[in-house]
């Protein structure tokens, strides 16, 4: 059907064309009739404006029930994970298998305790219960044994604890996906969600965890299925989150800042009900000292079990090392026989390569990919030199620093688009910016790139707005009439909409939009444009001069309050729940938004405005420069309303002008994340692939 009409718009426009062309060639007026055949282009694209902007957008019906709106973001959240575990390449060579044993008494509660307290809950079954460790050493484990472990937990609430790099994140998505494979229908979703996004002093915990629900799945945002037994939920992420279906999944407390790490703690023991599981992920030493801070008492995550992740096993090290660079026997293998020889002796390197983010470092470093020689990279028994690596940190901090130009090394059959120099100042910048600009937080969203702008960022936006909605009308005014009066007219036109666009960026929107709809809950907006847009007319009438001049100018301004009305009623569409949208389709969906809102602003101003100037016998030019001035902006305006892209737009452009980020930013993160493996997609957001390199990065190591 799309392509129906395209090309029969296509012919339409061909035909108009020629018949134009014809009609000029024999002597005939065609001021009257350019002004005919635009009303009547414009009247006959209205109706399919309108149905393209009333038609849902989404492929599935309304769920009716919140069990439904649980299953489609099962779906949605196992397909993010699936592809992040394969971007991750969690299973290349071979899938490394973590081992782990219990923690340690003092930062759990007592296992009867745990038992006795599950009994107690309402629905608690005797097969369930013959599931449960009947100690804490029943919870050690390896591999893939996490999801039976976690069933084994009587409470089903586990804290699971470990050193940086040591394979918490990378266990949990195992989790993950084991949970969801094993998941009922209509029972609740495993979802992971990063701590360090949340600010446990000014955000609640559920609102936080809705919102970070939201921003992953844009569907979440509508409305809670209408049900009398799940009033006053509110949006549909909130409501799962009250019915408890959904598992939370709490990755890093040690992101948070010291200072508020016990906070957060005594919060999710304030907001979770006793029932309700969890799993949340610490390192060790952070997490104990969370539990016990230097004014108050002791705040344990109430009905958790723990355990404790173990460095790798030396020979398993060694094998993967191995293995990555082409297995035993291979000469690119045996320039790891000195370091593998050593990973037993309890030295730097040992230690350094006793996690799973240490070996990732390492083979990205040291390893060749396909088609690349050995003998053109670095050593790894440089790592032996205790002159220059006399600690595991500065092993680490060595890692690091060689990891991104590493990850971009010129490949021989495929040339880069940015050298590792432009690739280690754009990742400095944004590492940067995530510590000085957001508090820390680990998420990189192209929506809040504006903040590492300076104070002028903004203003730029309002300035572009107000000269894109300004310039057309005073070139058009001044090149029909004197250059001084249309000059004049287009800069005060610029003017008004430049301080209507400084109103709107500051107070209307600050995420992205995912589509657009019309709702009867504009009315509000038809009150406030007409009075607007008759007053806009007033103005230019009296402009015009003369009797004629102030009834088309009243005309005029009442059919662009009228418009501008009518175009407020436009809201944000809620798109399909199985799917987690990414940066890439969300900035997409967003800019599709603004130019959405602008060009059916220009078309129901045409489709407006035409037929008032061919009653008033106007001028074709007048007419055009009235549309310019009227719907055009307006479309303008809205579509800064209802998006933040063109904010997005204008802060890229001056980063890239000031040398900070790459023209195609966008290709440079989706660059980043799925060839190089420097970033990593959580939903909506990219992140560092470890916040231990983001602060590297930023300088706070």
């Amino acid at each position: 059907m799309r392509r129906v009409l395209k090309w029969v718009g296509l012919l339409y426009v061909l035909m108009v064309g020629a018949f134009l062309a014809w009609y000029t060639a024999h002597g005939h007026q065609v001021d009257r009739l350019i002004a005919v055949v635009s009303a009547f282009t414009g009247l006959l694209a209205l109706p399919a404006a309108v149905i393209a902007v009333l038609r849902p957008r989404s492929s599935r019906p309304g769920l009716a029930r919140l069990e439904d709106v649980a299953d489609q973001l099962a779906q949605g959240v196992r397909k993010q994970w699936e592809a992040e575990a394969q971007v991750r390449r969690l299973n290349d060579p071979f899938p490394l298998s973590v081992e782990w044993v219990a923690a340690e008494a003092d930062l759990v509660e007592p296992w009867p305790h745990l038992r006795e307290l599950a009994r107690d809950w309402p629905g608690q079954s005797a097969e369930a219960a013959s599931t449960w460790a009947v100690s804490p050493r029943g919870l050690a484990g390896s591999g893939g044994d996490i999801a039976q472990v976690f069933e084994r937990v009587p409470t089903r609430r586990l804290v699971i604890l470990g050193e940086p790099g040591a394979g918490k994140t990378m266990l949990l998505i195992r989790l993950l996906l084991a949970l969801l494979g094993r998941r009922p229908p209509g029972g609740a979703v495993p979802v992971l969600l990063p701590l360090a996004a949340w600010d446990p002093v000014r955000q609640d915990l559920y609102a936080w965890m809705a919102d970070e629900l939201a921003q992953d799945h844009p569907a979440l945002r509508a409305l809670a299925p209408s049900n009398p037994s799940q009033a006053g939920t509110g949006t549909q992420a909130g409501a799962l989150l009250s019915q408890g279906l959904v598992l939370p999944i709490l990755d890093g407390l040690d992101e948070l800042p010291q200072a508020v790490r016990a906070r957060a703690l005594h919060a999710i023991n304030q907001v979770l009900p006793a029932a309700q599981p969890l799993v949340l992920s610490s390192r060790t030493a952070e997490y104990r000292h969370a539990l016990t801070p230097p004014a108050g008492t002791t705040v344990l995550v109430n009905g958790a079990a723990g355990i404790r992740l173990l460095p790798l096993d030396p020979a398993k090290a060694a094998a993967y090392l191995e293995r990555d660079a082409g297995g035993h026997g291979t000469e690119a293998a045996a320039r790891w026989r000195r370091v593998t020889a050593s990973l037993s002796a309890g030295n730097p390197i040992s230690q350094a390569l006793s996690t799973p983010l240490g070996l990732f470092l390492a083979r990205t470093i040291y390893n060749p990919r396909p088609d690349e020689h050995f003998t053109d990279l670095s050593d790894p028994n440089e790592l032996l030199d205790r002159s220059r690596f006399p600690t595991r940190q500065a092993i680490d901090t060595h890692l690091f620093a060689a990891f991104i130009p590493a990850a971009y090394r010129p490949h021989p059959h495929h040339p880069t688009r940015w050298t590792a120099e432009q690739a280690q100042s754009t990742l400095t910048f944004l590492a940067r910016h995530l510590h000085h600009n957001l508090d820390g937080t680990p998420n990189l969203a192209w929506w809040q790139l504006f903040k590492a702008l300076p104070s002028y960022g903004q203003r730029l936006t309002v300035l572009t707005v107000g000269l894109m909605c300004g310039l057309p009308v005073g070139l058009m005014l001044g090149l029909r009439l004197q250059f001084a009066l249309g000059a004049g007219f287009g800069l005060t036109v610029m003017l008004l909409y430049t301080v209507m666009a400084g109103f709107i960026t500051s107070s209307v929107r600050d995420s992205p939009s995912s589509g657009i709809r019309w709702s009867w809950r504009g009315k509000p907006w038809l009150t406030f444009g007409l009075p607007i847009g008759i007053i806009f007319g007033l103005w230019f009438g009296l402009m015009l001069g003369a009797a004629r001049g102030l009834r088309f100018g009243l005309a005029v301004g009442f059919i662009g309050g009228l418009t501008f009305g009518l175009m407020g009623g436009i809201r944000s569409v809620t798109p399909d729940l199985d799917k987690a949208v990414g940066p890439a389709v969300l900035l997409a969906r967003d800019r599709r938004t603004f130019w959405s809102m602008t060009l059916l602003g220009g078309i129901m101003a045409v489709a407006l405005v035409i037929p008032l100037g061919l009653f008033f016998e106007s001028t074709p030019a007048l007419v055009i420069a009235v549309t310019l001035g009227f719907g055009y902006p307006i479309g303008l305006m809205l579509g800064l309303a209802r998006s933040v892209w063109m904010e997005y737009l204008v802060t890229r452009i001056g980063l890239a002008v000031l040398g900070r980020v790459p023209w195609h930013f966008m290709s440079f993160l989706a660059d980043a994340h799925e060839r190089r493996g420097v970033l990593r997609q959580v939903g909506a957001v990219y992140q560092f692939r470890h916040i231990g390199l983001q602060r590297h990065l930023a300088g706070r190591q």
